[in-house]
């Protein structure tokens, strides 16, 4: 065999194999990522994205005029809750929160996630001790706490305020972590 044609049939069998590669990588797996990154970095997701990635979920707009996309992970029964604000046009949309929780509003058959069972905030799990969140609260620069209203029953939530934005919120019923949220803001 000469030397150019063996070159062609390398060239060509190293192109099938990029090809290979390249379409075996997994897509991001945004929810995953945001809980173990603890904050949106290097930036924010578009809503389109999630969308393209997980369907358009149970879809509802609160009554603060918010778009909340419910989903379920069927592993563990988990609802997820993506949070994005109308007022920007859908193309450039971004997600303001992405929470997890063990309390379920009842709603969101209509997207499927990865499973979620195992995620985790600076080590903090739903079902974890409140201590755990009072001891990262306690040492929080900016934080609130105030109760709010999750899956239809009263919750007390803590929010720490990071730099550059971003929202860690800690979800607690009768002693234990419900559910947990990386946003912005409040």
């Amino acid at each position: 065999m000469n030397r150019s044609a063996f070159s062609l049939i390398l060239c060509v069998s190293l192109s099938c194999n990029a090809g290979s590669v390249r379409a075996l990588e997994p897509r991001v797996d945004y929810i995953t990522k945001v809980f173990a990154d603890g904050a949106y970095r290097p930036q924010v997701y578009l809503e389109a994205d999630v969308i393209k990635r997980y369907g358009k979920g149970a879809e509802k707009v609160d009554q603060i005029g918010l778009v909340r996309r419910v989903y379920r992970d069927a592993t563990s029964g988990r609802e997820v809750v993506i949070t994005s604000n109308p007022d920007v046009a859908p193309e450039f949309r971004t997600v303001d929160e992405i929470r997890v929780s063990s309390l379920s509003s009842g709603k969101g058959n209509a997207g499927t996630v990865e499973g979620v069972g195992a995620i985790a905030l600076n080590g903090v799990r739903i079902g974890g001790p409140a201590a755990a969140v009072q001891k990262i609260a306690s040492q929080a620069a900016a934080k609130e706490s105030v109760q709010d209203r999750l899956g239809g029953v009263v919750v007390d939530r803590t929010c720490i305020f990071l730099e550059g934005g971003s929202s860690n919120c800690y979800f607690l019923r009768e002693g234990k972590v419900v559910a947990l949220a990386v946003g912005f803001g409040p």
